[in-house]
């Protein structure tokens, strides 16, 4: 059952966010549920893998994980507004929620998590960042993961922003092309990971 208020009260947290800044947040409004259910059903056995969101913003696509099956307990949404980690907290007091940048990401994961990560979903609007920064966050959410982990990065742009990169290696999964704006999942990986 959605919680209407809850709902009300996420969009204009966002939107307000979105006034200090738009280019932190990428769009006027949280991802879209038909864009969260498409990526969440990219993870399979939900119940027995631990998966990093790297910005979580308001819980969308943490909450939508939880309903595909991901235990609370084997989630954890790092956000860097510490305004939105104060929302995640209260209205997701059960999962796992760290102030912080994903540039740092292995620091704030620590031992119990680095190298044991199914998967990081990115919520993160990398195309607005600079490459170097953009280039960081994934190789970070990258060395976070297991061997045969997986980065996938949750959007609204149809062209990967690491299209002339040397070093990342991205694959479209997902478009929705009906999504209103038009939603994409891509996952990424190293170049020289691929067999």
């Amino acid at each position: 059952m959605v919680n209407t208020h809850l709902v009300k009260s996420e969009k204009l947290l966002f939107f307000r966010r979105w006034l200090k800044a738009p280019k932190q947040l990428g769009t006027l409004a949280p991802i879209s549920k038909r864009l969260a259910r498409s990526a969440a059903k990219l993870v399979h056995d939900a119940a027995c893998v631990k998966v990093v969101e790297i910005g979580a913003g308001t819980g969308r696509l943490t909450r939508t994980l939880i309903e595909c099956g991901i235990k609370p307990e084997n989630l954890t949404a790092v956000e860097l507004d510490g305004t939105f980690c104060n929302f995640l907290k209260t209205s997701l007091p059960q999962a796992n929620i760290i102030h912080g940048d994903a540039c740092e990401l292995p620091a704030l994961l620590g031992e119990k998590l680095v190298g044991k990560v199914d998967i990081v979903f990115s919520v993160i609007p990398l195309m607005y960042l600079e490459p170097a920064v953009r280039e960081q966050i994934v190789n970070q959410a990258l060395a976070v993961l297991k061997p045969s982990g997986k980065l996938y990065h949750v959007c609204y742009t149809p062209v990967s922003p690491f299209k002339k990169n040397e070093t990342i290696e991205s694959n479209r999964l997902v478009s929705l092309w009906m999504n209103i704006p038009p939603g994409f999942v891509w996952e990424f990986r190293r170049v020289n990971s691929l067999i």
